[in-house]
This record gives C-alpha cells, sequence and structure tokens, in this order.
C-alpha cells in the first residue's frame, strides 16, 4: 500500500535494518501458512519518536533483538549514533536540547524500605550520545532516590537548556521537592520544595515556577497555589473526595494556567485561572476525552486534541499550527488512523503516525517548508500488509437497550460467516478501544478467529453518561454486555455461537474468569492474563497500597465501579469456581504492581480444589503491561495454544 510518495531514510539506517514505511510488499495469495506469534508479540521495531526543537534531528526507541537501541539521528545529513540500553521498559523519550535526549524508563523494584516496598519506579537519564555521556537525574543526591516522579519540562536558563523533575525525599513525611538539571553536568538545582501533598507544578519555559497544585489527603482539599514576587498565593480550592480538578498546563498568555474541573457546576470544562483568582468561560474544547496540545516552543495552550475511537481529532487555535490537522489528511487519505507525534518549535516540521489497510503502523517526517518527507520506518515490518487484518466498527444493543460501540477484527481470507469467535474485552475498566492496530487482535485474527473488542458501559471515549452507566455494574451489566454481543453476532451469522471463548487482561482478565463463573454457558473456553478474581482482596491490596487510607481516591475509583460492598463475593469469580464448566487459563507476571500475583492464585487454587481444568503461565521479570518482549510473545504463544485446542479455528 503506497499512501504517501515516500522518500526513505537510506545508508546508515538502511544498515541498521531500517525498513521502508508502507510500501508495497509482495502479495502471496492465495494467503498460505501466517506469520509466526512473534511477528505480532514481538515490541514495535520503532517507537517513542520524537523530533529536536530545531526539527533536525529525530530521537527513537529502535528493537536489537530482545534490547533496545537510542537513536539519534540527524535528517539532514541522513546519518546517526546509537546507544545500546538492553531490555529496559522506556516510558518515554524526548529532547533535552537541540542535541541531548532524556530517556525515562522504568523497573520493578522489591526492597522493603523503598518508599514504601515493591512498586513500579521512573528513572530519567540525560542522554548525550554523540559525545558518549550519560547522567541519571537525582543519582548520587543526598536524600534522594535515583528516581524521578514526573514534572517534566524543557527550560531554557541564561541561554542554556535545562530539564525538571520531581522526586520525594527519603526521610520525613514525603517532602516533595522539583529539580531542575544541567545537560552538561547533571547536576541538579533546586527549584521548589514543600511538606504539602503536591500534584503537578507548572513552569515557564525560562524556568520560572508559575504555579503548582495540592492536595490535603486528610481534609480533602485541592488548592490551586499561583506564584508571584517569589512567594507562594492560594487562588482557588475546593473540597472533593475523588475528582478532584486537574492542573493542566499553561494558558494562552503569559499569566493564566489551564484547569480541568471535574466535578460540581464547572465539571467536565477546561478554564484558565488568572493570577487574582478568575476564571475564563469554559473553553471550547470538542469531544468526550480531551486533552490540551501546547505550543513546542512556548509551551502555552495551542490547541486540544479528542481522543476518540476512531483516532485523535485536533483543533488548533495557534496561527501556526491551525493548518496541520487539514494537511495530514489530505497527505494520508487513505489511513484509517493518523496521529500529530511531534511538532518542532517553529510548527513547520512534524512526526506523524499513520496506521491503514495493509499498514500496520509508519512513521513520517514532514517539512511543510521545504515540502519533503521520509520515511521513518515501520513498526512491525515483519508483519505482510495482506496479515494485516480487516477491523470494522460495529454498534449493538444490550439486554437493556443500550447502545454498546464495538470493533470486529475479521480474519483474513476468510468469509464473515460462521466464524469461531474470541471475545477481548479492554482493560480499565475506563479505557476504551480503538480503531488502531491492536497486536493482540490481529495475532489471534491471523489464526482463523473473529475478534470482538466490546466497549462496554463504563468504557471512556463517549461520555460522562456512558461512563456512569458501569458504576455499580462490575460483573454485571458490564459483564452481559459482552455476551450481548456474541448473541447480536450469532444472529447476524458472522459467528458460530458453538465456537466462542473469552480472553482478556486487567478488567479484561476479570471478565475472562467471569465469563467461565458467573455469565456462564456463552464460552468454551476463558483466557485471563494479570485477572482480578476477588473484588475484596483486590480492594484490600488498594488499601494496603495507600497506607491503609480506606477513603484514598485509589480507593473510592474502584468502590464506584464496584457498587454495594455486600454483592462484591456474587461477582467474585474464585468464589464461585463451581460454577465452571469450561477450561481455564491463567497468566500472570511475577513483578505486577497493578493487580497482585495472588489474584491468579486464588483463582487457581479455587478452580483445583473444584476439580476443574486450569492452566496457570507464570511470567518472569514481567509487570502488569506485558512491557519486556520475550514474555509479551509467551503470552500469546500460549494464548493461542489455549484457544486452538479449546475452541479449534478449522
Amino acid at each position: 500500500m503506497k499512501i504517501l510518495k515516500n522518500t526513505v531514510f537510506t545508508g546508515a539506517l538502511m544498515a541498521c535494518a531500517f525498513s521502508a514505511a508502507a510500501q508495497n510488499k509482495p502479495s502471496t495469495h492465495p494467503l498460505g501458512a501466517p506469520p509466526p506469534l512473534t511477528a505480532f508479540g514481538k515490541r514495535p521495531d520503532i517507537e517513542k519518536v520524537s523530533l529536536s526543537p530545531d526539527g533536525k534531528r529525530l530521537a527513537l526507541i529502535k528493537g536489537y533483538g530482545t534490547d533496545r537501541l537510542v537513536m539519534d539521528l540527524d535528517i539532514e545529513k541522513d546519518d546517526f549514533k546509537a546507544l545500546r540500553v538492553g531490555d529496559v521498559k522506556v516510558r518515554s523519550l524526548f529532547w533535552g536540547d537541540e542535541t541531548r535526549i532524556i530517556l525515562i524508563s522504568s523497573q520493578t523494584v522489591d526492597i522493603r524500605d523503598f518508599v514504601g516496598g515493591k512498586s513500579e519506579y521512573f528513572l530519567g537519564q540525560i542522554l548525550d550520545i554523540p559525545n558518549g555521556k550519560t547522567f541519571a537525574m537525582y543519582r548520587n543526591m543526598d536524600g534522594y532516590y535515583p528516581i524521578v516522579m514526573g514534572d517534566f519540562y524543557r527550560i531554557k536558563v541564561k541561554d542554556r537548556y535545562r530539564v525538571t523533575a520531581s522526586n520525594v525525599k527519603m526521610e520525613g513525611e514525603g517532602l516533595r521537592s522539583l529539580y531542575s538539571f544541567d545537560l552538561n553536568t547533571g547536576r541538579g538545582l533546586k527549584m521548589d520544595e514543600d511538606p504539602r501533598h503536591i500534584v503537578d507544578w507548572i513552569v515557564r519555559g525560562d524556568g520560572e515556577i508559575m504555579a503548582r497544585s495540592e492536595f490535603d489527603r486528610d481534609e480533602k482539599v485541592w488548592t490551586l497555589r499561583y506564584r508571584q514576587d517569589g512567594k507562594w498565593r492560594s487562588i482557588y480550592s475546593e473540597k472533593q473526595r475523588l475528582d478532584i480538578p486537574s492542573l493542566v498546563g499553561r494558558g494562552r498568555d503569559e499569566e493564566s494556567v489551564l484547569v480541568h474541573i471535574n466535578a460540581g457546576e464547572k465539571a467536565g470544562n477546561y478554564y484558565e485561572v488568572f493570577p487574582d483568582g478568575r476564571f475564563s468561560e469554559p473553553l471550547e474544547a470538542r469531544g468526550d476525552n480531551v486533552s490540551a496540545f501546547y505550543h513546542p516552543a512556548t509551551r502555552k495552550l495551542a490547541g486540544f486534541t479528542n481522543h476518540t475511537p476512531d483516532g485523535p481529532v485536533y483543533t488548533f487555535f495557534a496561527p501556526d499550527l491551525a493548518q496541520l490537522p487539514r494537511l495530514i489528511e489530505k497527505g494520508m487519505p487513505d489511513y484509517t488512523y493518523r496521529e500529530l507525534v511531534d511538532v518542532s518549535d517553529d510548527g513547520k516540521k512534524i512526526i506523524v503516525y499513520g496506521e491503514g489497510p495493509g499498514d500496520p503502523g509508519s512513521y513520517y517526517f514532514i517539512d511543510y517548508v521545504n515540502r519533503t518527507f521520509k520515511g521513518v520506518g515501520e513498526t512491525r515490518p515483519n508483519v505482510p500488509s495482506e496479515w494485516v487484518a480487516e477491523k470494522r466498527k460495529l454498534t449493538y444493543k444490550a439486554a437493556d437497550g443500550l447502545d454498546i460501540p464495538a470493533f470486529l477484527t475479521l480474519p483474513p481470507g476468510r468469509e464473515a460467516r460462521n466464524l469461531p469467535l474470541i471475545v477481548l474485552p479492554h482493560g480499565g475498566p475506563q479505557a476504551y478501544d480503538d480503531i488502531g492496530y491492536d497486536w493482540m487482535a490481529q495475532a489471534i485474527a491471523s489464526r482463523g478467529y473473529a475478534v470482538l473488542q466490546p466497549n462496554f458501559r463504563g468504557s471512556d471515549g463517549y461520555g460522562n453518561a456512558f461512563i456512569e452507566k458501569g458504576y455499580g455494574e462490575w460483573g454485571r451489566k458490564m459483564q452481559t454486555d459482552l455476551s450481548d454481543g456474541v448473541r447480536h453476532l450469532a444472529r447476524e451469522g458472522t459467528i458460530d455461537a458453538r465456537r466462542v471463548c473469552i480472553v482478556g487482561a486487567s478488567y479484561g482478565g476479570y471478565a475472562a474468569m467471569a465469563g467461565a463463573a458467573i455469565d456462564t454457558g456463552v464460552y468454551r473456553c476463558a483466557s485471563g492474563i494479570a485477572p482480578v478474581t476477588n473484588l475484596k482482596a483486590m480492594i484490600r491490596a488498594e488499601e494496603a497500597s495507600v497506607g491503609y487510607d480506606k477513603t484514598s481516591r485509589n480507593v473510592l475509583y474502584w468502590k464506584r465501579f464496584l457498587g454495594d460492598t455486600a454483592n462484591w463475593d456474587a461477582v467474585s469469580p474464585d468464589l464461585k469456581a463451581a460454577n465452571v464448566t469450561i477450561p481455564v487459563q491463567l497468566i500472570h507476571g511475577k513483578d505486577d504492581t497493578v493487580v497482585p500475583i495472588d489474584q491468579s492464585y486464588r483463582m487457581r487454587d479455587a478452580l483445583q480444589k473444584a476439580g476443574k481444568s486450569v492452566e496457570f503461565v507464570l511470567l518472569k521479570a514481567e509487570d502488569h503491561h506485558l512491557s519486556r518482549e520475550p514474555t509479551r510473545v509467551q503470552t500469546i504463544e500460549a494464548v493461542v495454544s489455549f484457544i486452538e485446542k479449546h475452541n479449534p479455528a478449522y
């Protein structure tokens, strides 16, 4: 599929095995054997693509066996340098200045006296790849562990770039600190520190702190403070147990900050808040799941991104960016998913990402001044274009009449009639599946299955009213929304209702176990990846993670979906193991800090005690998100082997 006239990085890049993006690949129809599951399960070949402020260099992560490379590419010279960083879990990559790259990674640490015990901790590194230098933020700084907690800003102080990052002191009541770091030496300089529980800081491009938000966890009060003349002044506060406001960034002018209100009369809107505490009129931010887009040079509000299940939709009011959405759509007409990844400071050079028929994902560099573009590379070069499965949108009625939006991925080379089906619900539960390429759905479809991904009630992306319909419906209507989708496809003749299994991760893993133990009679087998299986135990673990505070925002969030405590046992799959009549598979990462592995052990033990068929797969050194390539591949191979055994596609 040739969507853009492609001028691909050549020379040294090709020596590093970059593929041309979105080129036509030779067809092998009739299809024959599908690609190996590793082609789908491997991490993307390139990811985290970032454009330098002047638009002359690219940084990205490149696969190198099971390791990762940080690439520093000179766009004009078509040359690169690389740093091998091992099998790290890369979370973010951005430029500190025109030559230094900031790498944010994470690792699971199990040291009981390390800021609360086993958890996922983030590390910040300054990479000067051309000169072979690296510096770790907060390393060898008295009173701090060498970790970072967010608040990353690129600032320029006295004509020199620095990068900010926050942390918390080892001792005391969690004193939150914000430092800026010299990109030449890695040395930190304190910018702010306070015993209050600071949530976020907003920093100007010149390094001056504008504002910060705080949350008093005892009094449940959120406060916005503005800094003037070196002093902090409270300009707005709000008492909220759960839905606190969000301090998002700078407003459109020199003085205002952007705040999103999540409760009360102003709920659901963005406002510019001024130093005297005045609120602007609600800003026009079209959509139900909207984030702010900041100008790359000024870091002022430049527009909004509406994240929809059909892909991102951009609205800009910054004049130099206003035409970008139209130009991207015009240049990529055949793509079904388009994303603006990064923009140079002058707004004239961009990185875009696209997915479409026959293309599982490609990055492009576009220069609108010189009217040129280059293909950066493909995310999955080992998936042939003919094996990129079609993904359709559909809507069906739940039993109570609610419209349930969903996506259906169809197996390549098979007619959409009487197909075997895998239901693949998303995690969250307040998340959503979208039109984009889903590696697990595609892998399963390549083996001859249709894959249904319902955005059940409680999912994000369709407005607050749809989310709220999920409150109290965990294991109830949120569950039957899935089986209602099966019945709809059976009535349409698309699938064979006798050949259906359910697979899911996190909340989706819960739904898989509930499909086996609670909403029975629909599925032939169930595979749960990092599933919740006992609601009371899950809440106890959440309470323990926040110092046994039963009124913490984390705990209250989950209880809103779980509903009345008296009903939790009735929708806990491990307590309903006697109801299971189908084979069950459990897959769990040993380093999972989101859903404790104890949840899978509980289900395994309950099924074994009840004499039921259960397979348990332990993922060593893996977290909740399947971040490591070997265990991603292990997971998809285990899932496909399981469903092919108990629900053959042919």
